[in-house]
């Protein structure tokens, strides 16, 4: 069936009110920004070293290194750049109709950036957006950025949105494809991976669609 194709429609029957979406890998093609913005910027190494120390662990700190010292002064170009130029998984688009066409709230979580999570809310009318903002001023970045979601902090994040859409978690699917997806999958009552990288999510996971499978999400909803 290709992605374009006529999807099945959601049952009412299924209980879930709102879905949960990673970005990186699930809603976008690419697995990971900020290493492609590392590339950009000639700071891939320096920036390895830094997500090797402190992403598990310290999340702030890790920004600061990066945000505040690697990229502090840089144009803001190439960031803008790849946020325009990231390609949408085929079918995100039919599907995200899908969704809100039988009343689904949509939320996106993801330690990327809140940039490219905005272009995808206006895209598709995505009801709340939680990432990571990098400050820009005078076409620079200042080396100031806002964490609104540690690598490891999503379950915890995915709780606070579900309570703004006055969700209970059992009502709500989330679709993710990395280790940092497998708490937030605990949390839902229905969790799909998507293209996974993660035998920690897989193992936790009720579904699994391979890349390019997105159109059949609302078949697993029905």
């Amino acid at each position: 069936m290709s992605a374009t194709a006529e999807l099945p429609t959601i049952s009412s029957v299924s209980g879930i009110e709102a879905i949960i979406f990673d970005m990186d890998g699930v809603l976008f093609e690419g697995r990971n920004f900020w290493l492609d913005l590392h590339r950009r910027y000639g700071t891939e190494e320096a920036g390895i070293a830094a997500a090797d120390a402190y992403l598990a662990s310290d999340y702030a700190s890790l920004a600061e290194v990066v945000v505040g010292k690697l990229w502090r002064g840089k144009p803001a170009a190439p960031l803008l750049q790849l946020v325009a130029a990231r390609k949408y998984q085929a079918g995100v688009a039919t599907v995200m109709g899908a969704l809100k066409a039988r009343g689904l709230a949509t939320a996106i979580i993801s330690s990327g950036p809140e940039l490219l999570a905005s272009r995808a809310q206006r895209d598709f009318g995505i009801d709340i957006v939680r990432a990571n903002a990098i400050e820009i001023a005078a076409g620079h970045l200042t080396g100031r950025s806002t964490i609104n979601v540690p690598d490891g902090g999503k379950a915890e994040v995915g709780r606070a949105v579900l309570q703004e859409l006055d969700v209970v978690p059992e009502r709500a699917a989330s679709v993710g494809d990395g280790d940092s997806d497998a708490a937030l999958a605990r949390l839902v009552g229905l969790p799909i991976a998507y293209d996974s990288t993660s035998q920690t999510l897989d193992r936790v996971t009720r579904h699994h669609l391979r890349h390019g499978e997105l159109w059949r999400l609302p078949e697993l909803l029905d």
